[in-house]
């Protein structure tokens, strides 16, 4: 267990960035096809409740690229 601490103590933020984006963006993608399954024959829904899934959806892509975005903004400051 101390080896392990040991190794992300030495991780550069870039590589600590890469470690965990591709495991969440994993998790985040595993979670959507799940939503996605309930769309199968066993599921009786209405056209609003699927709007409102994909429109949270949405929401939260959206929310995490304004993010994203936002910290760019920051680092590169004023110019003209």
């Amino acid at each position: 267990m101390e080896e392990k601490k040991e190794i992300k103590e030495k991780e550069s933020p870039e590589d600590r960035f890469k470690r965990l984006a591709s495991l969440r963006t994993q998790n985040a993608l595993k979670r959507i096809k799940l939503v996605g399954n309930l769309s199968g024959p066993g599921y009786k829904y209405i056209d609003e409740q699927v709007d409102r899934i994909i429109n949270a959806l949405r929401g939260a892509v959206d929310e995490v690229e304004s993010r994203f975005k936002k910290g760019k903004e920051k680092e590169a400051g004023f110019t003209l």
